[in-house]
């Protein structure tokens, strides 16, 4: 019986990763740049990525750990808003971790024809584990839990819609 769950865990893992690979092909748009002196401490984002690309970066990123931006982003005490370039949350230091993580598992393997910026290539990306929830060991386990395929492909067939 634990067998057979594990191995319907392993099966809606990987149907769930086929139709995420089939529906996502986010690039970095470069295209309206800002000047340089407007990004302070870009650290694993490109330096001319333009103000639409990052902000639908990081909304994509709230949309799979189902998360609001104070999550990595620390608050200015003195002016009371969003100080984004402060490192002074510990999440936005995981948050460039788990960045590098996936481009370097999607370089690795799934460059199959020998991309040149293969940085680019967005096959396994945040919303696969963590399925909107800051833990992805949550969602793994809530995934072992679930009895039906459509159950698992819910999340994300909703993630999909509002993207469109």
């Amino acid at each position: 019986m634990k067998t057979n769950r594990i191995i319907a865990s392993f099966g809606v893992l990987v149907l769930m990763f086929s139709i995420f690979s089939f529906t996502t092909s986010r690039q970095i748009d470069t295209g309206k740049a800002i000047s340089n002196s407007e990004w302070k401490n870009l650290k694993v984002l490109p330096q001319n990525i333009s103000e639409d690309s990052l902000k639908g970066l990081m909304r994509g990123y709230n949309a799979a750990l189902g998360v609001k931006c104070n999550y990595c982003h620390a608050e200015n005490p003195e002016t009371k808003k969003m100080d984004f370039a402060s490192d002074a949350k510990k999440e936005k230091e995981f948050a460039r971790h788990m960045i590098v993580m996936t481009r370097d598992i999607n370089a690795k393997n799934f460059n199959w024809e020998n991309s040149k910026n293969p940085e680019m290539i967005n096959v396994v990306t945040c919303v696969m584990c963590h399925r909107g929830n800051e833990s992805p060991t949550k969602s793994l386990k809530e995934a072992a839990e679930l009895k039906s395929v459509s159950e698992v492909t819910k999340p994300l067939k909703e993630e999909i819609k509002k993207s469109k």
